[in-house]
């Protein structure tokens, strides 16, 4: 065969795991969330189906609030028609030791669940050709702010 074609070398991967922490605030004058679009429009209501509320969250090393800043997470979640499941789409600016860029995720989960997952569908830098899955749970579930604890379950490629 003749062209642009050549035969791919083995992929070396290499699985990749470490923990970290979302840091929602609800209370001015530092809001990290607010939801955009509302059938109600209430604030304070319970979602109902097509909210869409989109967020940009700190992510920290830990729970606590004095802990390392680690980078952001941005994106969506949209209440779906049972009141306890999500859409989210969202990305993470991610800088720990070794490790610098983004990871791109999706999912469907029910937030009143102990913990769901999150897929990773594509990264950036360092996370570059990422794939795999987040585990989330709540870890603080305060009103005035969700601490959210991601274990992240990356398999990448060896660059």
């Amino acid at each position: 065969m003749s062209g642009c074609w050549s035969s791919a070398s083995a992929l070396k991967l290499k699985a990749v795991k470490f923990t970290y922490y979302m840091h929602d605030d609800f209370v001015l004058p530092d809001v990290s969330a607010v939801i955009v679009t509302s059938p109600n429009m209430t604030l304070g209501s319970t979602a109902t189906f097509g909210d869409i509320t989109v967020f940009d969250s700190v992510l920290k090393e830990t729970v606590s609030n004095d802990s390392a800043q680690i980078g952001h997470s941005s994106g969506q979640v949209s209440a779906l028609k049972e009141s306890v499941e999500k859409f989210i789409t969202f990305v993470q600016d991610i800088t720990i030791p070794g490790y610098s860029g983004t990871i791109s995720c999706s999912a469907r989960f029910n937030f009143s669940a102990p913990n769901w997952e999150v897929g990773v569908n594509s990264g950036t830098g360092s996370f570059r050709g990422a794939s795999g899955y987040l585990t989330a749970s709540v870890a603080v579930p305060d009103p005035a702010g969700y601490i959210l604890k991601y274990e992240a379950n990356l398999i990448l490629p060896q660059q």
